[in-house]
């Protein structure tokens, strides 16, 4: 960058003044312009990519669980197992993402182990019925389901496996593994 030293500004403190040549004014408002274009994830505005963590049946707030949903919806459309996905704008019995290119409702299911160490299901400990009837719930619904298994151990997982194939409701489930998401991470 150029920079031309014009003199003292009449009524300054007596700092020298800089300019920019025409053609870096340019090149500077062109940048400006250019932030707004920026894309994010699966192509997204920055519009579209916070619209996709808003959750309308948390009354649209932003959390930590709404921004991992919509980390692994955007994984799962790099690899292709989803279309381009937006927010489901329904907040009573809606799912949490429907995927415009089939019109499928999918809702995720984040199973942990041990939230906080508690071993208790009335503390939120995995147990693969009470999973099944969140499971069954979004089915009777008409979502399918996508479930995170990345915080279940292996046992719980094919628990639920065998629980999810003799419900006959297989073809209605994604499971997004440590698996998926390295594979995610290698087509960057």
């Amino acid at each position: 960058m150029n920079v031309y030293k014009s003199g003292l500004a009449s009524g300054t403190s007596g700092a020298e003044q800089t300019s920019l040549e025409n053609f870096e004014l340019k090149e500077t408002v062109n940048e400006i312009a250019n932030k707004g274009k920026r894309t994010y994830p699966g192509g997204r505005t920055y519009l579209e990519y916070v619209a996709l963590a808003k959750d309308p049946a948390h009354g649209g707030k932003v959390s930590y669980q709404t921004r991992k949903e919509r980390s692994i919806v955007l994984n799962l459309e790099k690899i292709g197992k989803l279309g381009h996905v937006i927010r489901d704008p329904q907040a009573n019995n809606g799912a949490d993402f429907i995927d415009t290119k089939t019109g499928i409702s999918w809702d995720v299911k984040s199973p942990v182990n041990r939230p906080a160490g508690h071993t208790s299901i009335r503390k939120g400990a995995f147990d693969a019925k009470v999973m099944m009837r969140k499971i069954n719930k979004e089915i009777a619904n008409n979502h399918n389901v996508i479930l995170d298994t990345r915080r279940i151990t292996k046992f719980q997982i094919s628990e639920l496996q065998k629980a999810i194939n003799e419900s006959g409701i297989s073809d209605r489930i994604i499971w997004y593994t440590r698996e998926v998401k390295r594979k995610c991470v290698k087509t960057t």
